[in-house]
């Protein structure tokens, strides 16, 4: 199945699901920019706001459709949670505690020699709790996924290998530094041994959705 197949199949669990690409949008053109800290926002990273998915080119998509269809069910898992969080909730936990600098913006009013300070705090990497907790749920179902498409179409999935890279993207500027703890470590290397032995690596809802379109894809 190709991957506008799976992504129409999706779309039947997730009707308001939508693709789109960031080279061809404007809006992801001004957020690559206000996302300074990650150089490669634009080009190596897919996405998602709200039901929409952004790739990063349609020819990424075209020219490694396995890869694509892995990455787009990585981002299914977020469409679910915000549908499950509702949107708006899920957005504002997601982008905590950075978020919070706009709450700051009223208190210019009151005194600046507040307001300035507690915005700047605000918006260093500080830790972010829900976005490593969001991404690892996803990162997650990826390993999952590795697994059931390398033995699918016979390649060396590598778990070991992706469980790392992973679990250093929580530590990088890409999440901008969202867990820079070692404990997340242990956790993947749990599920990694689940993941290997045919199990899910943890017990939710989502992954009745994944199972029937890991077979698609």
């Amino acid at each position: 199945m190709s991957f506008q197949d799976l992504v129409l199949e999706a779309q039947k669990k997730f009707p308001d699901l939508q693709v789109k690409y960031k080279d061809q949008s404007s809006f992801m053109k001004v957020l690559g920019t206000l996302m300074f800290f990650n150089k490669s926002f634009m080009t190596d990273y897919t996405t998602t706001i709200g039901s929409t998915v952004y790739f990063p080119t349609q020819s990424f998509v075209q020219v490694r459709p396995v890869s694509a269809s892995m990455i787009l069910l990585h981002e299914l898992v977020h469409v679910h949670d915000a549908n499950k969080w509702t949107r708006p909730v899920f957005s504002f936990l997601y982008l905590t505690p950075q978020i919070l600098a706009l709450l700051c913006l009223p208190l210019f009013l009151i005194s600046w020699k507040l307001a300035l300070p507690l915005m700047v705090l605000f918006l260093l990497p500080l830790p972010s709790y829900f976005r490593m907790l969001f991404e690892k749920r996803a990162y997650l179902v990826s390993l999952y996924v590795i697994k059931i498409l390398g033995d699918k179409y016979s390649f060396n999935s590598n778990l070991p290998s992706e469980e790392s890279f992973i679990v250093e993207q929580f530590k990088g500027s890409g999440y901008y530094f969202s867990w820079p703890f070692s404990n997340l470590q242990k956790e993947f290397d749990d599920a990694v041994n689940k993941i290997k032995s045919g199990q899910r690596p943890y017990e939710d809802p989502v992954f009745d959705i994944i199972d029937d379109l890991v077979k698609l894809a």
